[in-house]
């Protein structure tokens, strides 16, 4: 069973941005916790559970495992969590066209996501849309992910920050196509250059700043999507993509296999997202996201992509001469600061590229 981790780890860390840790968590923690989302999904009829489940069988996949001391030694202090997030993902028919990598196109963490325009003749502007699809489309309006469409109240930073994205796998994911986490190895730091870039280019941080349109045209130029990826991170990665007939790029994926009681901890900068689960049985993981302790923060509950926010997206109770928008955009831009325990390696390397 892994309880620390090694100098060699922490280098790969720095250089993939994320890591896998086998047999972290015991059988005993990953019954129980398995056992809670099977009695939520019968209690609520959800089957695949979208918000933060509020039961201890899964904090204590941490609070009670090794995993605890794990992230004290990586990020330092942070709250204890009260919360975590369950994702289950349903085996899935077998697409009828061509579908490289499973499916899988990565995102950034951290903004809002919901209903949008399903034709291009229905958008106004896609760098800055006010189609009636975003409602007010400032800091009120809150995504189907509970996430802020902007998280100040003056609109100037759309995407939330946090520390660690840390996940515990509940059942056999060994195999691609079963539904696997998949990140975009090392694109982390592509992700803080174009923070910093949008930042010195004083506008928006996140959607709708420099070089992030919140909307895209499909490849056909018919439909519209999420811009889940900005083209100045996108195209560091096109060497090695794969494309479609109808012009769509599929950037290639580093799958995170998993058994049960595996642990991944990536860092939140890493673009990620899960893939098609083509197996017999459902996916089953429990994330938590945290972020290192800070002295202007509230309680962090581990469940939500924007802490400077209430999971609902409520305003949080600040002093008066305080600006966590200000401070979130400092972290965005120098994102390994809040990593305690790969310091030494970080400064290492970036000292030698």
């Amino acid at each position: 069973m892994a309880t620390a981790i090694t100098t060699e780890q922490k280098a790969q860390f720095f250089r993939d941005g994320f890591i896998v840790l086998r047999d972290v968590v015991p059988r005993e923690l990953t019954s129980r916790a398995r056992r809670e989302i099977h009695m939520h999904t019968v209690l609520t009829g959800m089957t695949r559970p979208y918000h933060a489940l509020v039961r201890d069988a899964l904090p204590n996949l941490m609070n009670k495992s090794p995993l605890a001391s794990i992230m004290c030694e990586m990020i330092g202090p942070y709250d204890t969590p009260t919360r975590a997030f369950a994702a289950t993902l349903n085996p899935q028919p077998a697409p009828k066209r061509e579908v490289p990598n499973f499916g899988w196109q990565p995102h950034v963490a951290g903004w809002w996501y919901g209903q949008v325009p399903e034709t291009s003749e229905e958008v106004d502007s896609f760098q800055i849309p006010c189609t009636w699809h975003f409602g007010t489309a400032d800091a009120t309006e809150i995504g189907a992910n509970h996430t802020p469409f902007f998280q100040d109240p003056a609109c100037t930073l759309s995407t939330g920050s946090f520390t660690a994205f840390v996940g515990v796998a509940l059942n056999d994911q060994s195999e691609h196509g079963r539904g696997n986490l998949c990140f975009l190895k090392g694109a982390q730091e592509v992700v803080e250059s174009f923070y910093q870039m949008q930042r010195d280019a004083g506008g928006v941080i996140g959607p709708e700043g420099e070089g992030w349109p919140r909307l895209s045209p499909t490849p056909d130029g018919n439909g519209v999507t999420l811009t889940n990826l900005p083209t100045y991170i996108r195209e560091h990665f096109l060497d090695t993509a794969k494309i479609t007939p109808d012009g769509t790029f599929w950037l290639e994926p580093t799958p995170v296999l998993l058994e049960e009681g595996d642990t991944v901890i990536a860092m939140y900068a890493c673009p990620r997202n899960g893939s098609m689960n083509l197996g017999p049985d459902p996916r089953k993981n429990v994330y938590f996201r945290l972020c290192h302790k800070r002295p202007e923060a509230g309680q962090v509950y581990s469940d939500s992509d924007h802490p400077d926010r209430g999971w609902e997206g409520e305003f949080l109770n600040y002093s008066y001469d305080l600006n966590p928008w200000s401070t979130s955009i400092d972290y965005l831009c120098d994102h390994w600061r809040d990593w305690d325990g790969p310091k030494d390696q970080v400064a290492a390397m970036r000292g030698s590229s």
